[in-house]
């Protein structure tokens, strides 16, 4: 019997498909257990406990109501940034990045093509993730594979044809056959394909948050070349997987 692999794909947004906008960007932190995200969880909690405090803008001789805002990279100093992105680095991370500026403008005007679109961008880059652990042989593809994917609370929309849950498990699971382009793409695994697929809100998930930081810092290094430090500038190369669409 085949044995099971799990791994934990964690998503999110910084920036918007407009023409106004140079890039937007998915952000993604994974871990390879249970146990290894349950760390992450600890620790970086930990973290936020530490700092948050001062980003709330309540009167302490008030009380503290606990409705502190959302840790992001634009809305505290770099010192805490920079102790932030020192741990998250030590995980496996990466990026998609997507340039506005190339992208169809029917596909930029219209909602529906706007989400068909980025729902494409998410399966490439997942897939992409997964075809990266396989060549690192940290996912065997001739077992039985189960992803938790936890996605910020923006559903994709859809043209009826695929969502993004069963879109793909048959981009990994049975490949895909594009008859228009006479072009096939095999299956990248050979036994099962398990998906449970949440959208969160990421005020309320530490590994959404990690998610949200790492696009808003690739993003802002995407558009300002320069962030004002070493570890900031050196987002890049803590990426473990990046690609850049269409």
């Amino acid at each position: 019997m085949s044995k099971e692999q799990i791994i934990f794909i964690n998503i999110d947004d910084s920036g918007k498909m407009t023409p106004h906008e140079k890039v937007c960007v998915y952000g993604a932190i994974i871990f390879l257990s249970k146990k290894e995200k349950d760390k992450f969880i600890t620790q970086y909690r930990q973290i936020i406990n530490d700092i948050h405090c001062k980003y709330c803008g309540q009167d302490k001789n008030q009380g503290c109501t606990g409705k502190c805002p959302e840790i992001k990279s634009n809305n505290i100093n770099p010192k805490d940034l920079r102790r932030i992105i020192n741990y998250i680095k030590k995980y496996y991370l990466g990026a998609v990045t997507v340039d506005n500026l190339n992208v169809y403008d029917y596909i930029i005007s219209s909602k529906p093509s706007k989400g068909r679109f980025l729902d494409y961008v998410l399966r490439i880059f997942i897939k992409g993730i997964i075809k990266d652990l396989i060549a690192k042989k940290v996912i065997d593809p001739h077992q039985d594979l189960h992803i938790i994917l936890n996605i910020d609370e923006q559903p994709t929309k859809s043209n009826g044809y695929y969502n993004l849950r069963e879109g793909l498990i048959e981009e990994l699971r049975y490949g895909i056959k594009n008859y228009d382009y006479k072009k096939v793409y095999q299956p990248i695994m050979h036994q099962k394909v398990y998906i449970t697929l949440s959208y969160l809100h990421s005020d309320k998930s530490y590994v959404v948050q990690a998610a949200d930081i790492i696009a808003g810092l690739v993003r802002r290094k995407s558009t300002k070349g320069h962030l004002g430090s070493t570890i900031l500038d050196n987002i890049f190369e803590y990426l473990n997987y990046q690609i850049f669409m269409p």
